[in-house]
This record gives structure tokens, sequence and C-alpha cells, in this order.
């Protein structure tokens, strides 16, 4: 393996180059990355409680760090109901900006030259390596 880089090298910079690229589409639209995460986790979770939405987001979130802080700036965005937040009507067209604007077009950039099964073998093993860590759903 003399002169190949370490699976962490490709993990981390993937992983940083795939964050900047997302944070710059939601900033066209007037959002934080994880404002634009949030907004997503209610397009497929109508209802989700600020306790889901943080556990859906545990692995880009600080030790600790509040999700309300990522909420601030969403009141007219997402509805917080008793049974939990809901995207707004102007949250469900904010997040369709973002996706129009580049979401998936990064998408398409991510997986070009790959064929389905090796992006799907790559998520794969990306996951029995999490798992192998001590990972778990």
């Amino acid at each position: 393996m003399t002169g190949q880089r370490p699976i962490g090298y490709w993990v981390k910079t993937v992983d940083r180059l795939i964050d900047d690229e997302f944070a710059a589409a939601a900033r066209e639209v007037g959002l934080t990355r994880r404002q634009w995460q949030i907004l997503n986790v209610l397009a497929e979770r109508p209802g989700a409680t600020r306790e889901e939405i943080a556990r859906a987001l545990a692995p880009f979130l600080g030790e600790g760090e509040p999700i309300d802080n990522h909420l601030a700036g969403l009141a007219d965005l997402v509805a917080v109901r008793p049974e939990g937040l809901e995207l707004t009507p102007a949250g469900r067209a904010r997040l369709d900006d973002v996706y129009a604007r580049s979401v998936s077009d990064l998408r398409a950039r991510v997986s070009a030259g790959l064929t389905q099964e090796d992006y799907d073998t790559t998520v794969r093993t990306l996951e029995r390596i999490a798992r192998n860590l001590g990972w778990s759903d």
C-alpha cells in the first residue's frame, strides 16, 4: 500500500468537500447547512419532534449542541405544532429551491463515473466500517 492514502484521509476529504458544497447550495437561498438538513428531515418526517430531528442530525452536530440553535431563524419555514414540527409552504418552497439550484447536480457529480453497483458497494462498505467501529442505528 505504499503511496496509497488511508481510508480515513479519503473519508474526511470527501465529507469536507460534500459538506462545503451542500453548505454553499443552502447559503444561496439563505440557509445554513444544518437548517437545510432540518427542512429535509421535516420533508421526510412531518411532525418530527425536536428530539427526533436532533437524532437525525447527531452525526453533524457538536457534542451537546442544541438543535434550537439551528431552528432559530426558521420561524417562517417551520411550524411548531403540539405534536411536532412541520414545514410551512414557504419551508417546502425553500427546500425545493435548494434542490433545484444545486443539490441534484451535486449528487450527480458525486456519483459521476460510478456504476450503481460501485456506489452501492461503497455505501455498504462505509456502513460496515462504521458498524465495526461501534456505530448503530
